[in-house]
């Protein structure tokens, strides 16, 4: 087995805090075959290691969104973080907050979160080696991946209509907030928005995931709704498509079907300066 970023760091950190040199792991990629979290030491040196590391934690979660309860051994343990061989955890990031759940096994259990690839366990901590049966909290992961889909309709309807991109987000259970590129935007716009998106969502569209080559993705801008800029460091990437309505760069869980996103309702609509207009959305039903 690989070494992980954590015990990467024990063995070589110091060697490489005094040559004053500077380590970054890059996230090449979101596939389940690569583990990769971002570190960095203080230094002149900027050495960019993209690392592959094929052995260290099957990403479950990105294979099967709807995957509640899973079987894994723990690989390795410091203090209160757990690694996994696999997990259908999702560790958090762009926008989605990671997932909470539980550990158990013969002799004890625990509550987890998840954090990067490790899980934080509240309560009792299982050795290195020990095989754990997991169960996430699936009424929050499935609320959560309703609002993550429910974004992407609301950002295909702002973009074919308007050619505006995501200048920010932040999920939460049933709800989420996402951030456009208006220049001006009313509440009665944001509205619009919302109808036309609710009548999309109605519609049963199904959603999937897959990879695609840099290069393809770079010939597509259309699937860019960020920043280009923060798609430099990927070496290739995974879209979700609602077919037939939209697709873009994503690396987080969804519904199977818009018709499980439920109602949309905008909650708030505020203005946060220039190109910056937030809404806010509650799901119902």
């Amino acid at each position: 087995m690989g070494l992980d970023v954590w015990t990467f760091e024990r063995f070589w950190g110091k060697m490489l805090r005094d040559s004053r040199e500077q380590l970054r792991f890059l996230m090449v990629s979101p596939r389940q075959d690569l583990i990769l979290q971002p570190l960095r030491y203080d230094g002149n040196v900027d050495i960019r290691i993209r690392r592959l590391v094929t052995d260290i934690m099957e990403k479950l979660y990105l294979a099967d969104h709807y995957l509640k309860e899973f079987d894994a051994v723990v690989q390795e343990v410091e203090e209160d973080r757990v690694l996994l061989d696999r997990t259908a955890f999702y560790p958090g990031g762009g926008g989605q907050p990671s997932d909470t759940g539980r550990l158990e096994w013969d002799g004890g259990s625990c509550e987890v979160e998840g954090k990067r690839d490790r899980l934080i366990c509240k309560g009792d901590i299982p050795p290195a080696g020990t095989s754990v049966k997991a169960a996430l909290d699936w009424e929050r992961r499935h609320q959560i991946m309703r609002a993550h889909t429910s974004l992407h309709v609301i950002d295909g309807i702002a973009y074919k209509e308007y050619s505006v991109d995501i200048t920010g987000n932040q999920l939460y259970p049933a709800r989420g907030r996402l951030d456009l590129s208006f220049d001006n935007m009313t509440r009665e716009l944001a509205e619009e928005i919302i109808e036309a998106s609710n009548a999309a969502a109605k519609r049963g569209l199904p959603v999937k995931a897959y990879y695609i080559s840099k290069e393809e993705f770079r010939s597509r801008p259309q699937l860019m709704r960020v920043a280009g800029h923060l798609y430099d460091k990927f070496e290739e990437f995974r879209i979700v498509e609602i077919e037939g309505f939209d697709m873009q760069a994503d690396g987080g869980t969804h519904v199977a079907n818009t018709s499980e996103i439920g109602t949309m309702v905008l909650s708030e609509y505020k203005s946060k300066g220039a190109r910056n207009k937030r809404i806010y959305v509650d799901l119902t039903d």
